[in-house]
């Protein structure tokens, strides 16, 4: 336990940056959000609330997580460093990596119950905006640790901390910007890199967005499978499907998870 303990607080620390740059993304894109709103009325409470979530998501996540770094596998050191044209082709290889293992991911998130309990409460915002990318269960993070970057870092794991700074920023922007309450298409590139209003469609709680548009990253994966649903000119469809019951007690959100799963309440679904 004491070296779980120890691992935590390094985890913690380590963490904090790119915590930082992320509350730093939010901020930014709040701005535009606040100045040119895809979807007006937007408060400041559901905001405050998500952050309060990302807070536990953080602290409760990595203590999760250290577990695994404990008890689970050990990666190899460093080994490689590339130059500067083959470390951004290892960076996009990478990026395309992990939106592969993540779409399969994310689709049984919505197909299998146990994993949909942990999924939920990032779906149940009735107001998408930037906050939202962390509005999730702390539970998600050692769960997406060892089902999609444990997987991935065995392939790309050697690159050295460069390498690893510029995908952890580049999924940082993804996450974030993705969420965004912002009525941005991007046009052409709509169906190969993710913008809002594409993502924004995954969280529809119209029944003909359904199960749509799984990809973090780059939508042509869902292209290759059939999952992809291309927003129309004004399309801004109402969000907050599956809303989860009594979401805004935050002490509830520690252990809603757990109650699904022994069957104390059932999945809104």
């Amino acid at each position: 336990m004491e070296r779980w303990l120890d691992v935590w607080g390094q985890v913690l620390r380590s963490d904090a940056e790119a915590t930082a740059w992320a509350l730093a993304g939010i901020a930014l894109l709040t701005f535009f959000e606040i100045a040119e709103p895809g979807e007006k009325g937007q408060g400041w409470r559901g905001r405050g609330r998500n952050l309060l979530l990302l807070v536990q998501f953080k602290v409760l996540g990595t203590f999760a997580l250290s577990a695994w770094f404990v008890f689970g596998p050990r990666f190899a050191p460093p080994v490689l460093d590339p130059g500067p044209l083959a470390s951004a082709g290892l960076v996009v290889a990478n990026l395309l990596a992990i939106d592969f293992v993540y779409y399969a991911y994310h689709r049984a998130q919505h197909r299998f119950p146990f994993l949909w309990a942990i999924h939920e409460l990032h779906h149940a915002d009735e107001e998408l905006n930037a906050t939202s990318s962390y509005r999730t269960y702390w539970l998600e993070m050692p769960v997406q640790a060892v089902l999609v970057s444990t997987p991935t870092l065995l392939l790309f794991g050697g690159l050295g901390p460069r390498h690893a700074t510029i995908v952890l920023a580049c999924s940082l922007f993804f996450l974030i910007f993705s969420h965004a309450n912002l009525r941005l298409s991007l046009g052409p590139l709509s169906g190969w890199v993710i913008g809002p209003q594409v993502h924004r469609l995954h969280h529809s709680r119209l029944p003909v967005h359904r199960d749509c548009n799984f990809a973090q990253y780059f939508p042509f994966i869902d292209r290759l499978f059939g999952t992809f649903s291309r927003p129309g000119k004004d399309e801004f469809p109402p969000t907050g499907a599956d809303a989860l019951p009594g979401d805004a007690a935050f002490l509830r959100v520690l252990v809603e998870p757990f109650r699904i799963w022994t069957g104390r309440r059932r999945a809104a679904r």
